[in-house]
């Protein structure tokens, strides 16, 4: 599992996730990289949960599957400077919320796609 130190945000929607569907997981290590992760996974100690991206770019003879269910969007925000406010954020930002719209809650059963 990722360290919650690292990742409080994405260590939480996880939990969150594996709580509503009813599994206590078994962590039974942690790490601070996602590829540390992958290596573990490689070295057949278990499985993991991480954005398929990092196992994408990853070399480790390792495969992502899809959770099939809707899941829960995961929390972003922009940075701006407060001294300069170019007009391409606040289109940035109109645009964000006109095409994702406010976070939606899902519960998830965490069907995992076949792989």
């Amino acid at each position: 599992m990722y360290e919650r130190t690292h990742a409080s945000g994405f260590y939480d929607l996880i939990f969150g996730m594996l709580r509503d569907a009813k599994i206590v997981p078994n962590v039974s290590q942690t790490a601070a990289e996602l590829s540390t992760l992958i290596s573990l996974v490689d070295a057949h100690m278990g499985i993991t949960i991480l954005p398929a991206s990092a196992v994408k770019h990853s070399v480790a003879p390792v495969i992502a599957c899809n959770i099939v269910d809707k899941i829960p969007m995961s929390e972003i925000g922009i940075a701006v400077s407060r001294r300069i406010r170019a007009a391409v954020v606040d289109n940035f930002r109109s645009f964000a919320l006109k095409n994702l719209g406010p976070a939606r809650n899902s519960r998830p059963s965490l069907k995992i796609d076949h792989c």
